[in-house]
């Protein structure tokens, strides 16, 4: 009896993503990365994780959240409290808990899936905010304003290239098993018309449920390793509006919707925003929402459209060029 691929996953697909992993894993040896190309690299490797995961919800089933902070910094504080309690909980367990508590706060948001388009939005981002004033004045948990301070692990500092490395791998798999699957098609059924949807027998709600859900505790659990990798975390900071409107921009920038867009976007929106905190401090988030109008009027696949836009462009002139040469 023959082994049978499965067809969800391409063997080419699988191939270059293995080798891009084993790559990036010796990269700090083979390429002598200084600390800091080391922690921007990490950093990358956290959005890229928590911009996949809002994609679930804001690509894949088309409700646009402005809220994901709330998550981001749920499981952050959860994961902090965790490792500064006496003894501390070790590192992994404390950001796997505090995935599950973000996971967990999500079902709070049920009532909310009923709205579609800008009425789950607007609410979102009274979620987010309501989640922040929460949170500040919580201070018993989360310190208030000044915020809580984590033991400084050098050791743990440069570990953390290798977790965020294997959560961005993990995160990059299961949103392709996810798009792949049934899953997904019932997911892009209800991005395209819910009551159709729910017509052939997709129960929306479930569904939108599950997938929040998954979204919230993979942020959690990037909000957990922010929390260790800064050594330092404020409600500010996690809960910021800001921080909500990254994970948009992140997706947008490389494409709502792809798989590989959302890595893409990361990838440049943490080179860009260190660029333009140190240039322009009071005016990158303006250059940001710029940058979105632009995207949103011209290449709405974001970066993603616009290298299928150059394929389709060298496809067509690659078979012009045959043509006038037999001319």
């Amino acid at each position: 009896m023959k082994f049978a691929w499965p067809p969800i996953v391409p063997r080419w697909a699988l191939a270059a993503f293995v080798l891009v992993v084993a790559a990036l894993a010796v990269a700090p040896t083979a390429l002598d990365l200084s600390i800091y190309s080391k922690n921007l690299v990490t950093l990358a490797f956290l959005m890229i994780s928590g911009a996949l995961a809002w994609n679930w919800m804001g690509g894949f089933v088309g409700q646009v959240s402005f809220g994901h902070a709330a998550l981001f910094g749920v499981g952050g504080f959860v994961a902090a409290r965790l490792m500064i309690m006496e003894p501390p909980a070790p590192a992994p367990l404390a950001w796997l808990v505090g995935g599950i508590a973000a996971g967990i706060f999500s079902l709070g948001a049920h009532p909310m899936l009923r709205l579609r388009g800008p009425y789950f939005s607007i609410a979102t981002i009274g979620v987010g905010e309501a989640a922040r004033l929460l949170f500040t004045y919580w201070e018993d948990f989360t310190g208030g304003s000044s915020g809580l301070s984590l033991p400084i692990d050098v050791e743990m500092k440069d570990r953390l290239y290798f977790w965020g490395l294997g959560l961005a791998a993990l995160v990059v798999a299961a949103s392709f098993l996810i798009r792949r699957s049934t899953l997904g098609l019932q997911l892009l059924a209800i991005k395209a018309d819910v009551d159709a949807a729910a017509d052939v027998g997709v129960n929306a709600t479930f569904y939108q449920d599950l997938v929040f859900a998954l979204s919230a505790v993979v942020v959690g659990i990037t909000g957990g390793l922010y929390a260790a990798y800064f050594s330092f975390i404020e409600p500010g900071d996690m809960f910021g509006f800001d921080r909500s409107i990254a994970f948009v921009l992140m997706s947008v920038i490389g494409g709502v919707g792809t798989i590989l867009g959302p890595v893409l976007g990361a990838i440049v929106f943490v080179l860009l925003r260190q660029f333009l905190l140190a240039s322009y401090p009071q005016l990158y988030l303006g250059l940001y929402g710029l940058l979105l109008i632009f995207i949103i009027l011209f290449e709405p696949l974001g970066l993603t459209g616009l290298a299928l836009r150059l394929a389709r462009a060298v496809r067509r002139r690659a078979r012009r060029e045959p043509r006038e040469s037999l001319a």
